[in-house]
């Protein structure tokens, strides 16, 4: 066995955690200690799934090669590959599976928040996606429903790096509807978990992947969040690890805005206009490339200056211009292809910044 078939082996016992395993290696030395041993010092149910899955070891090489030929790669501490920004931290996973790209050097923001989301929130999180991306920044998130996913959304639409950190195997996408966002970021950008095949999203998984979210960035960027939230569990691991917090002030008595209003009581940054996020990292904001497309014709800007970030009926939109709704529908339709407008339902639209 090599050492990194032990460590497969390692990866795919459910019930050891980074815990045990750093226990065990505090007692053992080496891995191939801890392999080597007919009787750990675990609790018996642990002591039997690691003895049933010694057992299966001879196909581990096998197996290896198979996810090598699925785009899945099995890194460890020990390879040179491993990311850097991880192998320092204390809580650092021992292994990763990896499909896409691992993140490249340079600077890294994490864009977390509520899954149950505004409309609001999730123009925002695609907002400072896109925006993050077009300045060269990577963007780190979870690929969970809501900010994490539209902020990852907006970083490729935008043609930037983005990297999501799952709670589940490698090979199962959560949630099913983040289909098409798994295979875009397989293709074009990067998809992590230290979970082995076919792992199934436990609650308990996701606080501990949020340790590998904050772990990869500069700094967590926090957008919308309820007062008890995985969101504040990332934020928590950044400021254990040394790193910013920065969050979106909201309305005060939005339940989905007390996690984000509370950070900044506790002295989180605030964010008051993208380029705070900047600051924060140090850098200055660079020019944007020309749009490549012209001004919008004058029929398309009114109804464009009539929408805002909160939804509006197209009954209102109507009202406020003057125009039938045959013709508004027409025109919002050419803002939506143009990807300046987004239908929220409920004939309700907001502009896309």
């Amino acid at each position: 066995m090599t050492r990194k078939e032990i460590w497969y082996w390692m990866s795919g016992l459910s019930s050891w955690g980074g815990r045990t395993i750093q226990k065990l290696l505090k007692e053992f030395g080496s891995p191939e200690e801890i392999f080597a041993s007919k009787k750990l010092p675990v609790t018996p149910a642990q002591q039997e799934e690691a003895d049933e899955a010694k057992r299966k070891a001879v196909t581990f090489p096998e197996e290896l090669r198979v996810w090598e030929q699925q785009g899945v790669r099995f890194l460890t501490q020990d390879e040179e590959e491993f990311p850097k920004r991880l192998a320092g931290l204390p809580d650092s996973p021992f292994f990763l599976f990896v499909k896409g790209s691992l993140p490249p050097p340079g600077p890294a923001v994490a864009v977390v928040g509520a899954r149950k989301c505004t409309p609001y929130g999730i123009e925002q999180a695609e907002f400072f996606g896109r925006f993050l991306a077009e300045q060269g920044i990577c963007v780190i998130s979870g690929m969970a429903l809501g900010v994490d996913g539209s902020a990852q959304w907006g970083a490729l639409r935008a043609g930037g790096y983005t990297c999501a950190v799952l709670g589940t195997g490698i090979d199962v996408c959560y949630p099913a509807s983040h289909r098409q966002l798994y295979e875009e970021l397989e293709k074009s950008g990067g998809i992590l978990s230290e979970y082995g095949a076919g792992a199934p999203p436990l609650p308990y998984h996701f606080p501990l992947r949020n340790r590998i979210i904050s772990g990869l960035s500069d700094l967590v960027l926090v957008v919308e969040a309820r007062k008890k939230s995985g969101s504040l569990i990332t934020a928590d691991w950044a400021l254990e690890q040394g790193k910013d917090v920065l969050a979106l002030p909201g309305r005060m008595g939005s339940p989905l805005n007390e996690g984000c209003n509370r950070l900044i009581r506790q002295g989180a940054g605030i964010v008051a206009e993208p380029e705070d996020v900047l600051r924060a990292l140090g850098r200055e904001k660079q020019d944007r490339k020309e749009a490549e497309e012209a001004e919008l014709p004058p029929d398309e800007k009114e109804i464009w200056d009539c929408l805002g970030t909160d939804p509006k009926h197209l009954e209102q939109i109507c009202r406020e211009t003057g125009w039938e709704v045959g013709a508004v529908l027409l025109i919002l339709l050419r803002l939506e292809m143009k990807e300046k407008v987004r239908q929220v339902g409920g004939n309700q639209y907001l502009r896309i910044l």
